[in-house]
């Protein structure tokens, strides 16, 4: 590696760990204040009216959004830090060689939960939400035309409905995650013997999986695809730069859809052991046909 390239990936890799840093600290910051916030409305006694339970659930689920946004910010640095301290021969490097969660337990004896990061703050964003939830519908039931019927009983029902309900919002978003793992497997793998300049149904199929996988419109991922596709070879190479055939189909699905590389790479390849069950795990030799 030439100097000018050790120093810019060194300059690269100071502001990447600057980066890391700050939003490590929005995150524990929210996490700081958002449980005091839900206990103190939980645990204060008053006559609750249904707005400001309403604010607390929504302006919490904003706060899920964010941290989630957050945490594909946070993955992607991560990797970064990681592919710079290999270029820079830090093999050893924090970053390179993170571990993974060591520690798991069954919870209740059926669900396997890791003891990380994620599953810490995942609990305590669902027993907030469950709080608003629980709050808002138990302000509900108080309405003047529901306090003859059942009093007692529609504190427990408020309660039951905010579990099933945070537990369903849950599990979806899991299978949905699960889902777009499955699809970028499937259009790594499409895009590997696809070539954009020529019509055709591999190339409609890698466009659907593309529109699917990036929540995009079709004729968006199609317009994508035209300016790809009338690039000389010299100018496709700068964006995408010189790598194996495998990098190069993830580097391509990650310019139609907006997605990083390396999750798309990690996905194509099962390189972390996660892809779901049915989905391509391998790439296939790639085809003849030029980029």
């Amino acid at each position: 590696m030439d100097k000018n390239r050790r120093e810019a990936l060194t300059k690269e890799y100071g502001e990447v760990c600057d980066n890391f840093r700050t939003l490590t600290d929005i995150r524990f910051k929210l996490l700081t204040l958002l449980p005091i916030a839900t206990a103190a409305a939980t645990a204060f006694k008053g006559d609750w009216s249904f707005v400001f339970p309403l604010f607390g659930l929504i302006a919490t689920i904003g706060l899920v959004i964010y941290n989630t946004r957050n945490d594909q910010l946070y993955d992607e640095l991560v990797r970064r830090a990681a592919s710079i301290e290999r270029s820079l021969g830090l093999t050893d490097g924090a970053f390179a060689n993170r571990p993974h969660a060591w520690l798991s337990f069954r919870f209740l004896g059926i669900k396997k939960c890791n003891v990380d990061h994620r599953t810490g703050i995942g609990m305590i964003y669902s027993v907030s939400i469950a709080g608003w939830l629980f709050l808002l519908l138990a302000s509900l039931s108080a309405l003047p035309d529901s306090t003859q019927k059942a009093p007692v009983l529609a504190p427990l029902a408020a309660f039951g409905l905010s579990v099933i309900a945070t537990w369903c919002a849950t599990t979806w978003i899991r299978r949905k995650k699960k889902h777009m793992e499955y699809v970028a497997a499937k259009a790594v793998q499409k895009a590997l013997s696809t070539d954009l300049s020529r019509a055709g149904e591999d190339r409609k199929e890698l466009i659907t999986l593309c529109a699917d996988l990036g929540h995009e419109e079709r004729e968006t991922i199609v317009k994508r695809a035209k300016f790809y596709a009338t690039l000389d070879r010299d100018s496709l190479s700068y964006y995408l730069p010189g790598a194996s055939k495998e990098q190069a189909a993830c580097q391509l699905v990650a310019l139609l859809t907006d997605l990083p590389p390396a999750w798309l790479f990690d996905c194509a390849t099962n390189r972390r052991g996660s892809t779901p069950k049915g989905s391509p795990v391998s790439i296939p030799p790639c085809a003849d046909e030029a980029w």
